[in-house]
């Protein structure tokens, strides 16, 4: 999952534990920036920062940079700027997407779950079958008179954890 995507999920899992808080940050007192800061603050030291595309640190990050630490701020636009200039903030290495390989005797192949996670997203074009954001766990198998003709698996999708 891209890292702008984690930052908005966090972001909108922040607000939603605070009822009655405006989801738009334009609207927000210094103390919806503090209360949103506070909830988020075992969540803010894992975020990868400094590989979000310059594009969606302007578009996600900016209208809520009241939460992040002022160094840490000027970490980020500064390796926008001068990428090759020093700075202090901690630079967590990339995150390693972990492939799912489905044993040869599903029912299932890597294919059809890319483009299953796909529907599930809603998503116009198809997760590629190497990396799709959901885990697939097989339930149920079963056949008619032990002959492939009805073949058939009861899958339990479920979220990969990022963090």
């Amino acid at each position: 999952m891209e890292e702008a995507k984690i930052w908005k999920i966090i972001i909108e899992w922040g607000v939603a534990q605070n009822p009655g808080m405006s989801p738009d940050p334009k609207n927000w007192s210094n103390d919806n920036f503090l209360t949103v800061k506070t909830t988020l603050q075992n969540c803010l030291p894992h975020i990868r920062y400094f590989q979000i595309p310059g594009v969606d640190v302007i578009d996600h990050l900016q209208p809520y940079r009241r939460i992040l630490d002022d160094n840490l701020w000027d970490d980020i636009m500064k390796r926008l700027i001068s990428p090759s200039k020093p700075i202090s903030s901690v630079i967590l290495p990339s995150r390693v997407v972990l492939t799912q390989n489905l044993p040869p005797s599903t029912i299932i192949n890597e294919a059809h779950a890319a483009e299953i996670t796909s529907w599930i997203d809603k998503k116009a074009d198809a997760y590629s079958a190497t990396n799709y954001p959901y885990e697939f766990k097989l339930l149920l198998r079963g056949t008619r008179d032990g002959l492939l003709l009805l073949h058939f698996g009861i899958y339990v999708i479920s979220k990969r954890m990022l963090l």
